[in-house]
């Protein structure tokens, strides 16, 4: 408290410095916004079928895998399948996820046979992980938020999340409707070089879920992009 003088006395004077907001509005813990990110996946079984390409920054495409995606998020615990075909080497991998208490367990398989499996590895060097492709950090126990954004009239939780090596992955959740806007990751050193950006979303049975996304890494010149052909209920 500040001491102020008057007339040689000495009074202890008690000042509110008022503010903006008196009381300032607390960030939600990260685990809380990311389960509302998790609530806007169909609350049911669906099958999503498409395409995921690697093209060069002319447009034109060097790789194409197909997607078939079989997700139960509503299941106790929320599991998932996927399948990515290479019709030019003839070989399929498949990836079972089951979100537990303790993190996801992973299945895998090529070809019908088990093989080593590493969650942050590129799926056939294409430039998406299978961790970009599972969403699986919308499950991350140790995510913190970081602050509150606007951004063309929304405001976004931005959320951090650490990844292997030293990076970090950099989250945006929109407040109002839970939804994931971007990912961005940084390596050890800071320099960005990942940035999961949302094209374009789906109505189902009334919620909006990730329809299109772009995998763009600054230091490769191109993108990587995971269009979704169809989307089926089980």
């Amino acid at each position: 408290m500040p001491i102020i003088k008057i007339s040689g006395m000495k009074y202890i004077i008690p000042v509110l410095v008022l503010t903006l907001s008196v009381f300032a509005e607390e960030l939600p813990p990260a685990t809380q916004i990311l389960s509302a990110a998790r609530a806007q996946l169909p609350p049911y079984p669906v099958v999503m079928k498409g395409l995921l390409t690697e093209s060069a920054e002319n447009g034109f495409v060097r790789k194409t895998l197909l997607v078939e995606m079989e997700l139960d998020w509503a299941a106790q615990p929320s599991r998932a399948i996927y399948r990515i075909r290479d019709t030019k080497k003839e070989t399929e991998k498949t990836l079972e996820v089951v979100w537990g208490d303790q993190g996801p367990e992973y299945s895998f398989t090529q070809n019908g046979a088990p093989a080593e499996f590493d969650p942050n590895a590129e799926i056939e060097g294409i430039g998406a992980t299978w961790s970009d492709l599972s969403f699986s950090f919308l499950w991350d126990s140790e995510a913190k938020t970081m602050e509150q954004e606007e951004s063309f009239g929304k405001t976004l939780y931005k959320i951090s999340i650490p990844r292997p090596n030293g990076h970090t992955l950099l989250v945006w959740v929109e407040k109002d409707k839970g939804r994931m806007m971007k990912a961005e990751e940084y390596d050890a050193d800071q320099q960005q070089n990942k940035i999961i950006k949302v094209v374009s979303v789906k109505e189902f049975d009334g919620l909006w879920m990730v329809k299109d996304l772009d995998i763009i890494r600054p230091s490769c010149p191109g993108r990587t992009s995971l269009r979704i052909d169809s989307v089926d209920a089980r």
